[in-house]
């Protein structure tokens, strides 16, 4: 997994204009889809670098220390340039989640409680 995801949005040609506005609650949305997509490829990177064995430049005991850094960094790349599409949907959902929150009826208030009933007599 990614040991550093960026804090921020990368604001890029593919970002949604509503996730340009600073501070907005889309460009939180689409830090985090960004977020997102940047694990979703160091976890794809680093099944591809499994594979490798010790006779490449990247294999063996002494580079599987760096392998984890070098994959962070391809993740980090790929994602800052746009990705793989996966932030755009994900981006869409937040915002479609978020906003179906807000159409929700709003809480009506609690009724005061009714006093008990007496007994009548009986005739």
């Amino acid at each position: 997994m990614a040991s550093r995801i960026a804090d921020r949005a990368v604001l890029n040609s593919y970002t949604p204009a509503a996730a340009k506005v600073a501070g907005s609650r889309e460009q939180r949305a689409w830090g985090q889809a960004q977020n997102f997509e940047q694990v979703f490829l160091n976890t794809m990177f680093g099944q591809m670098f499994t594979g490798i064995g010790t006779e490449s430049p990247l294999g063996g005991k002494h580079s599987e220390s760096w392998r984890g850094m070098l994959v962070d960094e391809y993740a980090k790349s790929v994602s800052a340039q746009g990705g793989v599409g996966l932030a755009n949907h994900i981006y869409r959902e937040l915002v479609n989640a978020q906003e179906a929150g807000a159409r929700r009826l709003p809480v009506l208030p609690a009724t005061p409680a009714l006093p008990a009933a007496t007994a009548l007599p009986r005739s």
